[in-house]
């Protein structure tokens, strides 16, 4: 009876098998992110005691049980995909086929359990370097290469905003990916925050329109009943973390190389 139950959402997970890196990774950020709210809300916001943080007591409690549960069965398998992508981020940055002939069991592996982009990727990559039969610009142009956008962003480190500001900490994947996920989950609060409210009215129900730089500014908080689009401020913020979301995406083009100089290449 219950692996009926499960059968929809088994089949739903071997479809997504070229992005179980992106949903563990995602679930296991959103349950730290969770238990270590329970931590502060607890530990140093005093809610267990607090009259004022009563309202959030139950959330807090169920977030910390769902939160903790998810990362005892989540964390561990998305370390393992996570040393997986790594192992074979290093296999395709690799031009040496001594390396690569080296590495080819264990890159293989790890293309299978990422999934057929990944597998094809690195089918690429060693044909590119004489190490598998067929022509890379065929694998190119006829799709061998599939391309997910998801996955895509996951992996970039030549994102948008690397273009435009020429650090190397903006190739940071963490850091990409951190930018990315704050950019989307601020434009869906607050879109929700416009269209139906996140506060609560005098009724305590929670129809009301946060008005945004009242909260930025810590004076007091002020409302108004949703839907509510005149806030200058809540359009600042949502396209900011609209722009946040769409500069952590992959740029397009080849990066430019930077020229030498005679004096650096004395």
């Amino acid at each position: 009876m219950l692996s009926g139950m499960f059968a929809p959402l088994k089949r739903w997970w071997e479809g997504q098998r070229d992005r179980h890196l992106f949903i563990l990774g995602t679930t296991t950020f959103l349950s730290s992110a969770v238990v270590l709210w329970a931590i502060v809300y607890f530990f140093f916001l005093g809610g267990a005691q607090d009259p004022d943080l009563e309202h959030l007591r139950n959330w807090t409690w169920a977030g910390l049980f769902v939160g903790f549960t998810v990362l005892v069965f989540v964390a561990p398998e998305f370390l393992h995909y996570q040393g997986k992508w790594s192992l074979l981020m290093e296999v395709l940055k690799s031009t040496s086929r001594p390396d690569l002939g080296r590495q080819r069991k264990d890159a293989e592996e790890a293309a299978t359990l990422l999934g057929s982009v990944w597998s094809a990727r690195l089918k690429a990559h060693y044909v590119e370097h004489g190490l598998a039969k067929g022509k890379a610009t065929n694998l190119q142009s006829e799709g061998g290469v599939p391309e997910d956008l998801i996955i895509n962003w996951w992996r970039t480190e030549d994102s948008r905003l690397s273009r435009m500001i020429d650090a190397e900490v903006f190739r940071e994947t963490w850091l990409n990916r951190s930018l990315g996920s704050v950019g989307l989950i601020v434009s869906i609060l607050q879109l929700c925050n416009m269209s139906f409210g996140l506060a609560r009215n005098a009724a305590l129900e929670r129809v009301n329109t946060i008005i945004i730089w009242d909260w930025l500014s810590g004076s007091r908080i002020d409302s108004v009943p949703a839907p509510y689009f005149d806030d200058i401020s809540g359009w600042v913020l949502l396209f900011i973390s609209l722009f946040l979301l769409w500069v952590s995406f992959p740029a397009s083009g080849e990066r430019p190389t930077p020229s030498i100089t005679e004096d650096e290449e004395e």
